[in-house]
């Protein structure tokens, strides 16, 4: 019978590897649960680190904190029960100043002591949101122990086990460097992948109220050119304060000005509504995109209407930019409240790009005299919205709350509403006008 030679030592300089045991779960942890390694010199970790386990995995963003470490308890029973026991308290500890820093909703931890223990504990005194499991496994027989009922969704006994009898039958553990490999690999594409395929998928919202400006717009230039007035058609201002002027004036664009024969104000709001609005629909659904497109086109028409009021200003407002300007409020927030397991690359470049494209739609407005309160308005507004309503649970939102369902609804049913009442307002005004009446028959 031949032996099997040990493994040579690593090379003069590097860590040991840790035990296999530790390794081949840890492989579940970053790939399934989605955990990141933990560095022990990391000063996030607090009491759980300075080399206190052979390895550790943990979530740093999002609602929920994790760690899961790995240790080998001491040989003597009783000193492996004080051991553990200060370990429970020191991550209770841990998970407790963990939330409010990391802003989480609770805490999962699990200690994984890599040797034979006895007997059960008590679970540790420790913030409600706090949950503290541990487990004992033993690498020579695989037999795992439950001394804290552990976070089901991280490592339950039967898989701790499974991984036990596999390394027993021969198979090889995988390294550290596999596993910290597999880490990475799963964070860019099993956790930021999704974010990207929903980024690729079709906005069929956006491009409908895109043809909802359009349209409108063709209808305008229609009635424009045999009589009607511009503020017969849904123009909002403070000589006009009708309830439903404060939605169909998002929908109508000034035909005056043209750059190549191009009406200048509804290409533009289009082409800033593709850009924005796909984003938008992509990331929170296209009932979020139209309900916050819409009360924030209300909200910046009120603003407009109370400055103009104030200051004792004529004009109308015409124009969807209060409401594409709410768009970019809601992508401004977003991770700030809602949304906070969104991928950071994806949350962090959202907001800088809502801030940089918002500064220069004002710009912009103090250049052609566009109505600037409206803007401010409607960028405020859709931050409020972000405040509320969440992003896509895939994407790392939630899904929306019944109440949430049913205020979006009705805000869009009320929109409806508002526009039926202004086509019937347009098809009276065009009725008693013989002259007009008599142009269109």
């Amino acid at each position: 019978m031949t032996e099997v030679a040990p493994p040579p030592p690593p090379p003069a300089g590097l860590p040991p590897q840790p035990p296999a045991l530790a390794r081949a779960i840890a492989l579940d942890l970053v790939t399934r649960a989605k955990l990141r390694l933990t560095d022990p010199r990391d000063s996030r970790l607090g009491e759980l680190g300075a080399g206190r386990y052979h390895l550790g995995a943990a979530s740093w963003t999002g609602r929920r904190a994790v760690f899961a470490g790995f240790y080998t308890p001491p040989a003597d029973p009783a000193a492996a029960g004080q051991d553990l026991a200060a370990r429970c308290a020191a991550a209770a500890r841990w998970g407790a100043e963990r939330l409010p820093i990391q802003g989480a909703e609770r805490c999962d931890i699990l200690l994984i002591a890599l040797g034979p223990m006895a007997g059960s504990l008590s679970a540790p005194p420790a913030n409600p949101a706090v949950h503290v499991g541990a487990i004992a496994i033993d690498p020579a027989t695989a037999e795992v122990t439950v001394l804290l009922p552990p976070p089901g969704d991280l490592v339950t006994p039967r898989e701790a086990r499974g991984r036990a009898q596999a390394l027993l039958s021969g198979q090889e553990a995988p390294t550290l460097a596999a596993v910290d490999l597999a880490e990475r690999q799963a964070v860019a594409g099993g956790y930021s992948q999704p974010a990207r395929t929903q980024l690729s998928s079709r906005p069929v919202a956006t491009y409908a109220l895109i043809a909802s400006f359009v349209l409108a717009f063709l209808i305008e230039k229609a009635l424009l050119g045999r009589g009607s007035t511009f503020y017969d058609l849904g123009v909002l201002g403070s000589a006009q304060p009708d309830w439903w002027r404060f939605v169909s004036y998002a929908f109508l664009h000034d035909p005056g000005g043209s750059y190549f024969g191009l009406p200048i104000h509804v290409v533009f709001n289009s082409i800033a509504m593709y850009i924005i609005g796909r984003l938008v629909e992509q990331l929170y659904g296209w009932r979020v995109l139209v309900a916050t497109f819409l009360v924030t086109a209300v909200a910046a028409g009120l603003a407009s209407v109370a400055v103009a009021d104030v200051l004792n200003s004529g004009g109308g407002t015409v124009g969807a930019s209060g409401g594409l300007m709410g768009l970019l409020g809601l992508l401004f927030v977003l991770g700030r409240t809602q949304g906070r397991e969104v991928p950071v690359g994806i949350a962090h470049g959202m907001r800088q790009y809502a801030l940089s494209y918002g500064v220069m739609v004002v710009l912009f407005g103090f250049l052609v005299q566009a109505n600037n309160v409206a803007h401010v308005g409607g960028f405020a507004a859709g931050a409020l919205v972000g405040l509320v309503l969440p992003p896509l649970a895939r994407l790392g939102g939630r899904d929306l709350r019944v109440w949430e369902q049913l205020v979006v609804c009705a805000v869009i049913a009320l929109a409806v509403a508002a526009l039926v009442v202004g086509a019937a307002h347009v098809v009276g005004t065009l009725g008693a006008s013989p002259a007009l009446g008599a142009r269109l028959g």
